[in-house]
């Protein structure tokens, strides 16, 4: 199969979750919008998302005594959305403290909405419907 067909399903999915992100107000600065792509493999394609997505959606726990640092550090995206949102620099590392204390909430849709099994059959349908189309042309003609 041409997996080529698949891309317009990719970029539905693509847009669909950049539009939830937005509609959320996860998206303050648009790299998590900018992360979101969609690569060819040698067996097929995928729409690649950043590890911290899951997070939007699911939230996340105080920080452990004995944390791994992520790339780029916590405090880095932190500046990062305050200079998207017009926040003071100082006021980052009052945000770390408190999401190393507390946590946050999740907001529940961000994924799961744009990649359930309705937007997911309802993104596939013009796909399918146009490999049927082209399968029956290409029966047609071995016929004639």
């Amino acid at each position: 199969m041409d997996t080529t067909q698949l891309i317009p399903l990719l970029e539905a999915l693509r847009t669909d979750i950049i539009n939830s992100l937005q509609a959320a107000g996860s998206d303050a600065s648009g790299q998590t919008a900018k992360s979101l792509t969609i690569v060819q493999e040698t067996d097929g394609l995928q729409l690649q998302l950043p590890g911290y997505i899951q997070l939007l959606e699911t939230g996340r726990a105080p920080t452990s005594s004995n944390p791994v640092a992520g790339s780029p550090p916590m405090i880095q995206r932190i500046q990062q959305w305050c200079q998207a949102k017009g926040i003071p620099d100082k006021a980052a590392w009052a945000i770390k403290k408190s999401i190393d204390k507390k946590g946050y909430k999740g907001k529940p849709g961000i994924l799961s909405e744009p990649l359930g099994d309705d937007n997911i059959n309802q993104r596939l349908s013009p796909v399918l419907e146009n490999l049927a189309h082209e399968l029956s042309e290409l029966l047609l003609s071995l016929v004639e």
